[in-house]
């Protein structure tokens, strides 16, 4: 079973990814309204928390969850200068972001996040920023996107470490997965890989440029 909840004023989606067999659970993105968050996660045995890139939006309730249930916190490396790093003045106060530790485990290309039945392997997807990550579950068919690849859209590349050059690679890396894998983005509405390649602009303008 799968709960976004959508979280603070930039509407962000909070990942919890739960193996109702075991009550075993993780959660992606714990960005804002910590609370919130701690209320729903406080029904499973939280196993670990996961970010998809560093922005505080994404993980401004990192170190908050932590305090409460002490599990390991794992990202990109390439990150770690974003995850208190306000962006725009006042951004940590307008979503109430708490300090955000250093991860317990960095994670990269090829590695798998494992509990339950549940066995997400790490894409890296820079572009948005340097240290983007995408978790892709095979068996399951689902992929979470954090801010690379959105419904009918893409991330921005214009915040510090966006580069659109590898955007447009980490897209056709996300191309290559089944049509039929769910898309769960950091923001918005859920989609599909098969609906993507079709029908997003920022997609189908790459295919044109002839990258695949």
């Amino acid at each position: 079973m799968i709960k976004v909840l959508t979280v603070g004023p930039l509407e962000e989606n909070t990942i919890i990814v739960i193996d109702e067999d075991t009550s075993e659970a993780l959660v992606v993105d714990p960005g804002a309204e910590g609370k919130r968050i701690a209320e729903e996660l406080e029904k499973y045995n939280l196993r670990y928390i996961l970010a998809t890139h560093g922005h505080l939006d994404h993980v401004g309730q990192v170190g908050f969850l932590k305090e409460i249930f002490d599990v390991p916190f794992l990202m990109n490396e390439k990150d770690l200068f974003l995850i208190n790093n306000d962006i725009f003045p006042g951004f940590a106060q307008m979503i109430g972001a708490y300090k955000c530790p250093d991860p317990d485990k960095v994670i990269k290309e090829g590695d798998t996040v494992s509990f339950g039945r549940f066995s997400l392997k790490v894409i890296e997807t820079p572009g948005h920023t340097p240290g983007s990550i995408c978790f892709y579950d095979e068996k399951n068919q689902f992929v979470i996107t954090g801010d690379t690849l959105f419904k009918g859209s893409i991330g921005r590349t214009d915040l510090p470490g966006g580069d659109m050059k590898q955007m447009e690679k980490s897209l056709k890396k996300l191309m290559e997965l089944p049509d039929d894998t769910d898309v769960i983005p950091g923001h918005g509405d859920t989609t599909k890989i098969g609906t993507e390649r079709k029908t997003n602009p920022y997609i189908t303008g790459i295919h044109r440029l002839g990258l695949w």
